[in-house]
């Protein structure tokens, strides 16, 4: 087996290539545990060489598995970004765009049930404490910034801080999520938004 390749210039990356390898990597990251996965299995779903995903994201040495999934979830948070970014545009009440934030993760995850998969199998707790990815970091900091516009108009309880407040509204979101997914649940998550947005204002909005 070859090693030391190291990664191929991304001006140099054939991007149907590149998407091929990522779009079987979810899949397989999905169904197990991140230790588990191997490289082989991955290349084989992808129908490519085990040197061409090493040409892409690194040897062994290099931490290309690491690689791999980082790159699966950059490219799967930087989409959920987008399309809330789309979907928040042209609202104006601060509830109801924080009412289509909830709606847009839900939706999200009915439609990439796979992305869902492999975030809880493969990507381990501390990995989100540290924002690895720029979509990671993106995501983060466009809710932080509406939890904060929400705090300081008075909207949202401010006897936490936005972080805090930040990690209830995920916590809520994801464990729906992860545990639809994990049950195998039938039905949208989504089609359930408005109530469950509605006992998560209630909990967290201002009292005066």
């Amino acid at each position: 087996m070859q090693k030391g390749i190291g990664t191929m210039a991304l001006s140099r990356q054939d991007p149907v290539v590149r998407e091929r390898i990522e779009w079987a990597a979810v899949q397989v990251f999905a169904d197990s545990a991140f230790h588990q996965v191997t490289l082989q299995e991955i290349a084989r779903a992808a129908r490519c060489s085990l040197q061409t995903i090493y040409r892409y994201y690194g040897d062994e040495r290099l931490g290309s598995k690491e690689a791999l999934l980082n790159a699966c979830l950059h490219h799967g948070l930087e989409q959920l970004a987008e399309r809330m970014l789309d979907h928040l545009a042209g609202i104006d009440t601060f509830r109801d765009r924080l009412s289509k934030v909830f709606w847009v993760v839900l939706d999200f995850f009915d439609r990439n049930p796979q992305m869902g998969r492999m975030m809880i199998n493969s990507v381990y707790p501390g990995r989100w404490g540290s924002d690895t990815t720029s979509g990671q970091q993106r995501l983060t900091e466009l809710f932080l910034s509406g939890l904060r516009e929400g705090q300081e108009a008075g909207i949202l309880n401010d006897q936490v801080t936005a972080p805090i407040l930040l990690d209830f509204f995920y916590g809520v979101l994801l464990r729906i999520a992860q545990m639809h997914l994990l049950r195998g649940r039938p039905g949208r998550m989504a089609d359930q938004h408005g109530v469950l947005f509605d006992m998560l204002w209630q909990i967290g909005r201002a009292h005066v």
